[in-house]
C-alpha cells in the first residue's frame, strides 16, 4: 500500500518536473489551438504536455464538426477534467465551463422571473427532460400546454422558452423544474387585457358560438367568452339556444355591457332589429283583420303571435259566440288564425284580439 502510494506521489512530482506549473482538475486554463480535425482538438498551454479537447466536452449537439466551429491559431479557453490520460495529454471540457455558467444563468432566471429558450431532448414519466447548455430541467406533463396533452413524444427535438418554477441546490444536486404554461397563461392574459381594450358597449361585432346551454350560449369574441342569454336572442319567445343556433355558428352579436373587471361580457341578438313594440300602435290599427300562430294556451285565453316579439291575447270569452270551458278545446299550438285588434296598449306591450268578432264578419 505504502509502495503504491509513493508510486503516485512519483508520478505526479515527475509530471511537475514536465511541466512549468501545477494543473490540477477544475482548473481553468487557455491556450491556442495547434491541432484541430472533426472530433477533437488539440491545445498549447504553455506546458510541456498539451491540452486534450473531444468533441463531446465542446458541445451535446449532433451532427456537428469542430473544424467548422474553431481554427488553428485560436485562442480557447476549458476546464481540466483528467490530468493526464492514456496518451498523456491533458483532458479538457469546455461543457463544464458552460454547464457552471447555465447553472448561474437558470439561478438567475429564476430569481428575476426570467424566460428561458430550451430544447426538449427526452421524455419522462410524468413529463419532459430540457437540456439548457448541459443543465437539466424537468418540465412537468401539467406544465406543457394550457390544456392536457395525450402525446409528449411529439414535443421531442422542439424549442420553446419557459419559465423556471423551482429551483433547489443541495448536497444531492440541483432540483431544477421549468413551467411552459405559465407563460402561456401570461401570454393569454395579455391578450385579452389587449382584446377587452377594444371591446365598447353599443357596438356590434362578429362571434363564434362556442357552448350552448339552457340559458343562453356563449360567444366567443376575438378569444373572450361573452353570454348571449336567451331572452336575448330574439324579441320573440325562446325556449333554448339551441332551438336557434349552433356550435360553430359565426353570428353578428350587439354589445350590451363589458364589464373588465369582472371579466362579463354580455351580448344580445335582439338589438340588432328595431323593437317590434316601437310602432305597433302604427302596424296594428284597432279594428283590422291580423292573421296570427297560437303560440300560448291557458285556461283564461289563447295567446297568438303577430310577429316574433308580438303577441296579442284572445280572451276565453272572445274565442267564440259558442259557451266553451276551455280554449284547448276548440284552438291548437301552431294554428293559423284570424283575428280582430280590438285594443292596442304600447306602453304596457298589450294587445287584445277577437276571434268570435271575425265570426260575426
Amino acid at each position: 500500500m505504502e509502495k503504491n502510494r509513493d508510486m503516485e506521489i512519483s508520478e505526479q512530482v515527475d509530471f511537475m518536473n514536465k511541466n512549468d506549473f501545477i494543473i490540477s482538475v477544475g482548473q481553468i486554463v487557455k491556450g491556442n489551438i495547434i491541432s484541430i480535425n472533426d472530433k477533437e482538438i488539440y491545445i498549447d498551454l504553455g506546458t510541456k504536455t498539451e491540452g486534450y479537447l473531444p468533441i463531446e466536452e465542446v458541445t451535446s449537439e449532433n451532427d456537428v464538426k469542430l473544424i467548422d466551429i474553431f481554427k488553428v491559431g485560436e485562442e480557447v479557453e476549458a476546464k481540466v477534467i483528467k490530468i493526464r490520460n492514456e496518451d498523456g495529454y491533458i483532458v479538457l471540457s469546455r461543457v463544464e465551463i458552460e454547464r457552471e455558467e447555465a447553472y448561474k444563468e437558470v439561478e438567475n432566471a429564476f430569481n428575476n422571473n426570467i424566460s428561458l429558450k430550451v430544447k426538449i431532448v427526452q421524455v419522462v414519466n410524468g413529463g419532459l427532460i430540457t437540456n439548457y447548455k448541459g443543465v437539466k430541467i424537468f418540465i412537468p406533463a401539467s406544465h406543457v400546454e394550457l390544456t392536457h396533452v395525450d402525446d409528449l413524444e411529439e414535443y421531442i427535438n422542439k424549442e420553446f422558452n419557459i419559465k423556471i418554477i423551482e429551483y433547489i441546490k443541495n448536497k444531492k444536486g440541483f432540483k431544477i423544474v421549468g413551467s411552459r404554461k405559465e407563460l402561456l397563461i401570461e401570454d393569454k392574459n395579455k391578450k385579452e387585457e389587449e382584446i377587452w381594450e377594444t371591446l365598447k358597449t353599443n357596438t356590434v361585432i362578429n362571434g363564434k358560438v362556442k357552448r350552448l346551454t339552457n340559458f343562453g350560449a356563449f360567444i366567443d369574441v376575438n378569444g373572450i367568452d361573452g353570454l348571449l342569454h336567451v331572452s336575448e336572442i330574439s324579441w320573440g319567445k325562446v325556449n333554448k339556444a339551441s332551438d336557434i343556433l349552433n356550435i360553430g355558428d359565426v353570428i353578428q352579436v350587439y354589445i350590451l355591457d363589458v364589464d373588465k373587471d369582472n371579466k362579463k361580457l354580455s351580448l344580445s341578438m335582439k338589438r340588432l332589429v328595431e323593437n317590434p313594440w316601437k310602432n305597433v300602435d302604427i302596424k296594428y290599427p284597432v279594428g283590422n283583420i291580423v292573421l296570427g300562430k297560437i303560440v300560448g294556451l291557458t285556461d283564461f285565453g289563447a295567446f297568438i303571435e303577430l310577429e316574433p316579439g308580438v303577441d296579442g291575447l284572445v280572451h276565453i270569452s272572445q274565442i267564440s259566440n259558442k259557451k266553451i270551458n276551455n280554449p284547448k278545446d276548440v284552438l291548437n299550438i301552431g294554428q293559423q288564425i284570424k283575428a280582430k285588434i280590438i285594443d292596442v296598449n304600447k306602453e304596457r306591450k298589450k294587445i287584445e284580439l277577437s276571434i268570435k268578432e271575425v265570426e260575426n264578419i
